[in-house]
Parts: structure tokens; C-alpha cells; sequence
């Protein structure tokens, strides 16, 4: 075993990754491949931490292995090693890369090892037919793994990652079949998706269980190896559906969560919040390509989106990792280079955080409810068989994400991870979390009998873990309704009738496959505050030969009901608000609006920070001792170059017996005239191009 590096890569905050997934049928591949160039494109882009291949998805190594393939390109050397020696040389710390279940070298050898999806598998964008993937059940598989672990960890890195960590499609392999038989009295594979049906909620937890033992498997064969290295595992599908098999047990594998994103700015708002909250240990990684997409090679991303995708990662207290694509022959492009090297350099002068992020507001992660009850029941081979996040609480999570970050109010990402923990939440959503255990209800009951407040939607555990709906969702009571069914039609109205509610019907409708909609509940015990409304003809969609209309385009409000839309409950000193609509998912200016009414109403006190500003500027902050703050706003555009943000005053609540010392802008150390207004201070942290960062310093106040 190799002595750990005085640096640690867990450390580092600006990380590259060359991406080597290149064949060896022409001699031509990596001809020009050379360690030396690597390590100084490395000095010149400014890395403080660099993931070296040591094979890739093609399952040729890159180092002397006795037990798998060398490359072409490094059958006379060691390209890994050489590499790793010229990156040590400058003090850089090193993680090591190693391509999990797509490997097309050991598929081509070994047909027993392959996956055998029961409906064909893809893998996004990419090009499905080039990639090998085996089965992570198969023995053979697992046995090679451990020995192609063993050799790496000979080598000086004092990390190592671990690539395409999820299932691509159910698999039917003898492995698989031979396991479930076994682990389950002798129980066959079931051969319809049925989310009501116990055998098949039964066999989907032993998927993700069987992938959480995989990465927690992966991690303890390198720790023996090496005990001081850190391992993690590619997160990138971590709110990706049911057929990926990824849950939040599988956390318990990695020391600190990273992963790819190839997403919009949305995508990096909601993964860096959840990482945030579930990686085992500070900074999570938030990694992506320079190029647009994995599919482009010489289509780059403009230098402002890189920048502000670093900024935005060191805003969120986030490790910025970016993948810059060899060119087939080993060169890497000069573009390539100095591209990430304007990323890195627009982040490196802020520092990192404290470690406690500002979230006065905490929005619920339900890895349960990863799937949609609207699709189905159907057959193991019509099932879905990509990654994408197409289920009803993902748009409720996604949406509710996107209307705090345009209010700027604090909040952040929690899981079933951190569900000892709920009192950290002021108000705690729960976006349209259809399935939830008995323990996940439970705890939420403590939260709220505890003094917390709850915002939940929809059909909000309806569902429990073993098979079919309840008869009523486990947290009724708390919502203080009954659930009679759903609404069918293609839309319904919420009717506020709050006298500072909205003054017009605000549309719902049910979207495709039901991905949101609306449920009918009867109130029990709980105050209305919106009522449905429903267009002319309801349920009827309306036709040329029918009088089910009232105009010809729309579908205009015509009945007032006195079904609630949206109730609240007063449980002792806490609140429950719930809405039978999942309003937040609609992602529109009018249900925005009165989802953020509805949370501001629950918040027990006004934000410990907030700023009024263009709805694109997000806002982080964290606290360090003593009440101290450092706060990021950055301008985050849907389109680049951005704009200049001239003006975005900010309030900062003053903690009791404290009174505020100084503001200074980061990191030239100005310090910036802040006006004392008893219980809050504001300052004027504009103008944002595109990005400041601040330090509010407190001290305790005179008697």
C-alpha cells in the first residue's frame, strides 16, 4: 500500500477528467497519447484534483493488468501509470476511474455474464448498440471486478470511482433468476409492472437492494486494499425512475456522492441541493462535459456557460469536476483546455463554505415514489427501460425547486436520509410523494406534532412499500381530509378563497399519463382555504357533435364546488397546508404564485436571508460560528452570455443578542455599507456580473 498524498482529492474543488473511451482496432487510437501533456494541460487548466482512466466502458486497461486486456496503445507501457506519475509530480491528487457493468471487452468473452433486459435497454442519447453491459449478479463478473480492484489499488491514488452504477433495464439473466429463486423460497421473476401487486414491489426492493450491495461491495474491496483511499460511485441518475434501481441505501457505498449531469441549470439547482444534504461527507461533486453533450465531440459549450456552471457549483459548496473528451488519436484539444481553464479561473477566488447551508425551507425526496400508478399494470417487457425522472413526484420536486429558487427563498434537499433529522426544517414539503413507508409517515406525524409545518400535494403516500394503494394515505389525518378518488377530466380549477388570495380561477390540468392532476378529498377537520371549480360538461372533453363546451378553444370555469382544493390544519403549535393539486408541478406564474403564498403563509418567521432581485439570480447561503453568514448570488440565465443583474438588495435576519458587525464582499475584502433596521439588516449586493459572494459577521449586541 502506497502513502497517502499529502493532498487529498477529496479536498480538491476544481477537477478534470479526460475521457478515454477509445477502442484499439486502429493503431492510429492514442498514437499521440502522452502523460506529460496531460499533466500540463492539467497545470494549465488550473485543476487541484484530476480521475485518471484506468480502463474505460470498451474494458481495455490502461495500466499492465494480469487479469484483464491491456490497450493496444499501452501494450509496451504503462499508460496509467506514467500518467499518474507526471500528475504526482505536481502535487495533484489522484482518483482512479473503473468502468463497472459496461465493459464490452468481458461481454464479447463471456455471453453468461450479459444483461438480459426483459425489455431493450437504453442508455439516454447515447448509442445504445455500441456498449456491452454484463450483469452485476453474475459471479464470474463480480469475482473479475475484485481482481481488477486489487491491481489498481497498487497504484499511488488515494481515490477511486466507480462508473455506471445503476441496472439497465430488469434483467432476466440465469444469474438473476438463479438469485431472486434463492433469496425468496424459490419466487419467479414477475412478469408484469404493478405497483399494487406485492410480488412486484417485492421484487423491484430487491433490485435496488441487490445495487446497494453491489456499491457497498465495490467500496469494501477497495478498502481492503487500500483502507485510507475514498470511494464513490457516479450519482448522476440518482432521481432517475424505478428501472435504474438506485435508492437512497445505496448511499451507505460511497464517502462522498459525485456524478455526471449533462442537464439545465434545473437539473444542477436540484442535484447539488440534494447532494448537498446526502453525501456522507463535504463537498459533493457536481461533474460535467465540455462539450454539450456526451454524443458531441467538437460542439463545446460557450465559455460563459462554463463559467457559470462552476460558479454555481462553488455557490452550492459543490467540487466542480469537468470531462474534457480525448481526441481518438490521444491529443486533447486546445479549445477543450481553454475552456475549462475560464470555468475554473471564474470560481477560484471564492473559497468554500462553512459547512451548515441556510435552508429555511426543505423539499422532500421520496426515492419510493419514483414510478407513476397511471402506467400500468403492464408487461416486464413493455416496461420503460430509460432514466428518465418521468413520474409525478419528480415534476412536483422539480417545480416546487424552481418557484423557491425564483422567490429566493432558502431551502434545500432532504431524503429519507435524513429523516432523523426533520426539526433542521422550518417548513418541510412534501411534492406529490406518493409512496411512502410507514416509518417516513410516522416521522412526519412527529415532525408536525413537534411544532413543524407541512406543505404536501396530491396523492402524497397514498401508496405504501409492499403493494398497492391504502385506503387512505398515510397522512390524512394530518392533512385532515379523506380521499374519495381523483379528478379525470383534462382539467379542473383551484378557486382561492382566501381574502388575500389570487382573484381569478387558476387552471389545472391533468397532464399526459397523469403526471399531475388533481384528487377529490372531503374535508374532516380542516380549514378550506380553495375550492374546485370545474369547466362546462365536466368530465366530457366536448365535440363538434355534442354540447358538453362552453367555448369553442378553452374550457372556461363554470361551476363552483365545495370539493377543497387546498386545506390547512393546526395540530397543536404546528400547521399542515395540503393541496389536492399538485400545483407546484405546473410550473406556471399562477400556480408558482400560490404555491409561494402558501409557504410563506407556513413560515414561522421571516428568511434568514432573502433578496429581491431577477427571478434567474440563485441564492445560497451557509452559516459558520456565531451566527456568521457567507451568501452567493449569481445570475444564472436559461440562455448565455448573461446579462448584468444592477440591483439585488439583501435582508439578513439578525439572531437574537446578536448584532451585525460587518459585510465584506468576497474576495477583495471591500466592505459594504449595511443599514440596521432593528431586527433585519440590508445591504446592496448588485450589481451581479454574474456572480458575488459576501461574509456577514455578527457579534453580541450592547446592552
Amino acid at each position: 500500500m502506497t502513502a497517502p498524498s499529502a493532498k487529498r482529492y477529496r479536498d480538491s474543488r476544481h477537477r478534470l477528467l479526460v475521457d478515454m473511451h477509445i477502442p484499439d482496432w486502429d493503431a492510429g487510437f492514442l498514437a499521440n497519447y502522452d502523460p506529460a501533456a496531460i499533466a500540463q494541460a492539467a497545470r494549465k487548466m488550473g485543476a487541484d484534483g484530476v480521475m485518471l482512466y484506468f480502463q474505460s466502458h470498451v474494458g481495455l486497461c490502461y495500466w499492465p493488468t494480469r487479469t484483464g486486456v491491456r490497450h493496444a496503445a499501452a501494450r509496451d507501457r504503462d499508460l496509467a501509470g506514467e500518467t499518474l506519475a507526471a500528475l504526482r509530480a505536481d502535487g495533484l491528487p489522484v482518483c482512479a476511474y473503473y468502468s463497472v457493468n459496461f465493459n464490452n471487452q468481458v461481454w464479447t468473452e463471456n455471453p453468461d455474464w450479459r444483461l438480459q433486459p426483459a425489455a431493450a435497454a437504453t442508455v439516454g442519447i447515447l448509442p445504445r448498440e455500441r456498449y456491452g453491459i454484463v450483469c452485476l449478479n453474475a459471479e464470474g463478473y463480480r469475482a473479475f471486478v475484485q481482481s481488477q480492484i486489487a491491481e489498481i489499488c497498487s497504484y499511488d491514488v488515494d481515490a477511486v470511482f466507480f462508473d455506471m452504477m445503476w441496472w439497465n433495464g430488469v434483467c432476466r439473466c440465469p444469474s438473476c433468476v438463479s438469485r431472486y429463486a434463492r433469496e425468496h423460497d424459490g419466487a419467479a421473476i414477475p412478469s408484469m409492472v404493478d405497483w399494487s401487486d406485492p410480488a412486484w414491489t417485492r421484487f423491484q426492493a430487491a433490485r435496488e437492494r441487490w445495487l446497494a450491495e453491489w456499491t457497498i461491495q465495490l467500496r469494501d474491496w477497495v478498502k481492503a486494499e487500500k483502507s485510507d483511499a475514498d470511494v464513490y460511485h457516479n450519482f448522476a441518475l440518482a432521481v432517475s425512475n424505478w428501472t435504474r434501481g438506485i435508492s437512497i441505501a445505496s448511499v451507505a457505498g460511497h464517502d462522498f456522492l459525485g456524478g455526471d449531469f449533462y442537464g439545465d441549470r434545473a437539473e444542477q439547482l436540484l442535484i447539488t441541493r440534494l447532494m448537498l444534504n446526502l453525501s456522507p461527507s463535504r463537498p459533493p461533486e457536481f461533474m460535467t462535459t465540455v462539450a454539450t453533450s456526451l454524443i458531441e465531440h467538437t460542439r463545446l459549450r460557450p465559455i460563459p456557460e462554463m463559467q457559470t456552471k462552476a460558479l454555481a457549483a462553488a455557490a452550492s459548496n459543490a467540487a466542480f469536476l469537468a470531462i474534457a473528451a480525448i481526441d481518438p488519436d490521444g491529443r486533447l484539444d486546445a479549445a477543450v483546455i481553454d475552456r475549462i481553464k475560464a470555468g475554473f479561473a471564474a470560481a477560484a477566488a471564492f473559497p468554500r463554505s462553512a459547512d451548515a447551508p441556510v435552508e429555511d425551507v426543505g423539499l422532500y425526496f421520496s426515492d419510493l415514489s419514483r414510478f407513476n400508478p397511471a402506467v400500468g399494470p403492464i408487461p416486464l417487457e413493455a416496461a420503460p427501460a430509460g432514466s428518465l425522472p418521468d413520474y409525478p413526484h419528480f415534476d412536483a420536486l422539480a417545480g416546487a425547486c424552481r418557484a423557491l429558487q425564483r422567490a429566493h427563498i432558502p431551502f434545500g434537499v432532504l431524503s429519507a436520509a435524513n429523516i432523523d433529522e426533520l426539526q433542521r426544517w422550518p417548513v418541510i414539503v412534501l411534492p406529490n410523494a406518493i409512496r411512502m413507508s410507514e416509518a417516513e409517515c410516522a416521522a412526519f406525524r412527529a415532525y408536525v406534532a413537534g411544532g413543524g409545518r407541512l406543505y404536501a400535494s396530491r396523492d402524497t403516500s397514498l401508496y405504501d412499500v409492499h403493494g398497492g394503494p391504502r385506503q387512505n394515505p398515510g397522512l390524512a389525518h394530518v392533512f385532515g381530509c379523506t380521499r374519495t378518488g381523483a379528478f379525470e377530466g383534462r382539467l379542473v380549477y383551484v378557486i382561492d378563497t382566501r381574502p388575500e388570495g389570487a382573484s381569478r380561477p387558476i387552471a389545472h390540468w391533468r397532464g399526459p399519463d397523469a403526471r399531475t392532476g388533481a384528487t377529490r378529498v372531503r374535508s374532516d377537520d380542516a380549514e378550506t382555504l380553495a375550492v374546485i371549480g370545474l369547466p362546462y360538461g365536466y368530465p366530457a372533453g366536448g365535440t363538434a357533435s355534442d354540447t358538453n363546451w362552453a367555448s369553442i378553444h378553452s374550457s372556461p370555469p363554470w361551476t363552483t364546488t365545495e370539493t377543497p382544493a387546498i386545506l390547512r390544519k393546526v395540530i397543536g403549535s404546528g400547521v399542515v397546508v395540503y393541496s389536492a393539486a399538485d400545483i407546484e408541478a405546473m410550473q406556471a406564474p399562477d400556480q408558482e404564485d400560490l404555491f409561494i403564498s402558501l409557504i410563506r403563509s407556513l413560515m414561522p418567521s421571516a428568511p434568514r436571508v432573502s433578496v429581491e432581485t431577477h427571478p434567474s439570480v440563485w441564492m445560497t447561503a451557509f452559516s459558520g460560528g456565531d451566527h456568521d453568514l457567507r451568501i452567493s448570488l449569481l445570475a444564472y440565465p436559461a440562455e448565455f452570455p448573461a446579462l448584468p443583474v444592477p440591483a439585488a438588495p439583501v435582508r439578513v435576519a439578525v439572531p437574537d443578542g446578536m448584532a451585525c458587525a460587518s459585510v465584506t464582499s468576497i474576495p477583495d475584502g471591500t466592505s459594504l455599507a449595511w443599514y440596521d433596521e432593528g431586527a433585519q439588516i440590508t445591504f446592496e449586493a448588485g450589481p451581479l456580473e454574474p456572480f458575488r459572494q459576501f461574509d456577514v459577521r455578527f457579534t453580541a449586541a450592547q446592552p
